[in-house]
């Protein structure tokens, strides 16, 4: 029997035993799976941490488990830490990019408003949206067997994403570089890589000058024009592979 993965707060594990309020996991665990006490789970922090554990009771609005004391442990992240910047998409475009890119293991997600996104939210309604990408980063940690959640930052302006991470290489994806693939913008090693990927209408000349002058490197992924959406995958994809965990 596939034993199933809940996200639990920290602050829920104490000692021997763990509580489960949230009324999703709650739902999922008792009326879907229809799990019953004494069956095994896997519990996570969403921190890095993951307990084996066994349900002790079930009420509609709380379950315990107790834990295996010798089973609680650490699973590494990625040995490069990727902070994907990404020009703010479609709703169904960048909720579907959040979620590869957390099963791919990136380390953060930043979106940020450009002068080509399409459409212009108002940064308040944006905001708004935040609450909607973390479940979904939470939920896609929780399927891919992830410890740790990724964060997913506010949208912030271009000017403010330009500033974010000063300790990362930084790179920039740019359709009009024509002689720079990433291999050679990674020749510099470094513990994390900050990565920013244009809105659907890309980078304006004068945004990518900016760019450059922040210390961002532009590169190129081949001869295509690729969807904002795509590119995002590949550059996670592709720094996975060359410095972190693909390659294994």
């Amino acid at each position: 029997m596939k034993i199933r993965r809940f996200k639990i707060p920290a602050g829920s594990i104490r000692e021997a035993e763990a509580l489960l309020n949230d009324p999703a996991e709650l739902r999922h665990l008792t009326r879907v799976l229809r799990l019953k006490p004494g069956d095994p789970v896997i519990l996570f922090d969403g921190e890095g941490k993951e307990y084996k554990a066994t349900i002790k009771r079930l009420t509609d609005r709380q379950a315990a488990f107790a834990l295996d004391k010798e089973s609680s442990f650490e699973i590494l992240e990625p040995p490069l830490r990727i902070i994907l910047g990404i020009g703010i998409l479609k709703s169904a475009k960048l909720e579907w990019l959040i979620q590869k890119a957390v099963e791919l293991g990136v380390g953060e997600i930043l979106p940020f408003h450009s002068l080509r996104v399409v459409p212009r939210p108002e940064e308040a309604a944006a905001r708004n949206r935040l609450g909607r990408w973390e479940k979904i980063a939470a939920e896609a940690a929780k399927q891919c067997g992830r410890n740790r959640i990724p964060p997913i930052h506010p949208p912030r302006l271009f000017a403010e994403a330009l500033a974010a991470f000063p300790e990362s290489q930084k790179i920039f994806l740019w359709e009009k570089e024509r002689n720079r693939p990433l291999k050679e913008a990674l020749k510099v090693s470094s513990a994390s890589v900050y990565a920013l990927v244009g809105p659907e209408g890309g980078f304006s000349a004068e945004e990518a000058r900016k760019a450059e002058a922040a210390g961002f490197i532009p590169v190129r992924l081949g001869p295509r024009i690729l969807r904002a959406e795509t590119a995002g995958i590949i550059i996670v994809a592709l720094l996975q592979f060359l410095r972190g965990d693909l390659n294994a």
